[in-house]
């Protein structure tokens, strides 16, 4: 009889360790984890933008100055220099980013030199959404333009941030190249859209 209860009671444990493993291992573990995200936003074109920049000589909604370019599209300058916006993500600057502890929407911007001369990357001028405040953040890489040229058929990219509410949907973002001889006359592309 004893033998016949140490049996049973065996099976029991092998049972509930086996479940119990099957648990912490099975393939529905991974379905119920809670999914960790990314950070990263989708960025959509705004209605009637133009981003066919200066080649397209048709910019109505800009004046001489400037030229309305989609979030996600690419303003290109009669020279052949061209500058695009990417890698949207939002954040929350660190204790010692100037300014600190604020909601930004970071992205990558990238100048591809096609003249030949190079762009100075020191002097691009970038203006945030509403007037707001670029984040300069060396703990999450945002060091501001860098001090560098691209030379002729390359090109430079760097991570910026501007501030930017959790709440906020739209965005215009404007791009200002400068090249070492300050001959191209940059037009400013304004690039427009949302982002989730």
């Amino acid at each position: 009889m004893a033998t016949m209860r140490n049996t049973v009671i065996s099976a029991m444990l092998l049972a509930a360790l086996g479940g119990s493993l099957t648990a912490c291992n099975g393939p529905d573990d991974t379905e119920r984890a809670p999914k960790q995200p990314n950070g990263t936003v989708s960025a959509s074109k705004e209605a009637g933008s133009d981003d066919k920049g200066d080649d397209s000589g048709s910019d109505e909604t800009s004046d001489d100055s400037t030229m309305t370019v989609a979030l996600d599209g690419t303003a290109k300058w009669r020279n052949k220099v061209k500058a695009h916006l990417s890698g949207f993500s939002r954040g929350f600057s660190s204790d010692t980013a100037m300014p600190e502890h604020t909601a930004y929407l970071g992205f990558t911007v990238t100048i591809d030199n096609g003249w030949n001369k190079p762009v100075d990357l020191s002097m691009t001028e970038l203006s945030c959404p509403n007037g707001g405040d670029e984040i300069f953040d060396s703990e999450k890489g945002l060091n501001g333009m860098p001090d560098s040229h691209v030379l002729p058929g390359k090109s430079g990219s760097w991570k910026a941030a501007c501030a930017f509410k959790k709440s906020d949907r739209k965005v215009q973002i404007e791009v200002t190249p400068y090249d070492a001889d300050s001959l191209a006359g940059y037009r400013t592309a304004i690039f427009t859209g949302e982002v989730k």
